[in-house]
């Protein structure tokens, strides 16, 4: 019995309430970006402004580049977060889903400058969760790429 429940198809189930629940997080983080979004470019150039004072030592460069151009991240990041957002919740290209909010979580650390280990840093969490879930199958189970992988078992993106 034992073995059973310990079975791959079983251990798949922990990971798969994982990324939906990860999902619905990124999906309530850009939900009020949307509903307010007249203010959101203003309030991320302010941010961005503000991050300035906090950001890691390389990440300056980028973040005086993201400070000009705020108006098309203004855009990038809800659009990102949406993306991934939805790709977790299905189960739809999720290991891409999982990297690019692990792309989006590592630019919003180094724009804020925590250190790793601070209980504070949430961003360290994420960082770890979609790490581990770009190497998993973790939409195999209660998502779309189940269905992908049928057609195509060793797809890189499912």
């Amino acid at each position: 019995m034992s073995q059973a429940l310990f079975s791959d198809r079983i251990a798949g189930w922990p990971v798969a309430v994982l990324r939906i629940a990860l999902g619905i997080l990124w999906l309530v983080a850009v939900s009020g970006k949307l509903m307010h979004f007249g203010q959101w470019p203003e309030g991320l150039h302010g941010y961005l402004q503000a991050s300035s004072k906090t950001a890691f030592g390389f990440y300056q460069g980028f973040l005086a580049f993201a400070t000009v151009h705020y108006q098309v991240f203004a855009w990038l990041v809800p659009v990102g977060e949406l993306a991934v957002g939805i790709g977790l919740v299905l189960g739809l290209l999720s290991r891409l889903s999982a990297l690019v909010g692990l792309f989006m979580v590592l630019n919003f650390w180094f724009m804020k400058g925590a250190t790793f280990w601070d209980p504070t840093n949430h961003d360290s969490l994420f960082i770890m969760i979609l790490f581990a879930l770009v190497f998993t199958q973790c939409g195999r189970v209660l998502g779309l790429d189940y269905f992908l992988a049928k057609k195509k078992p060793n797809g890189l993106l499912w």
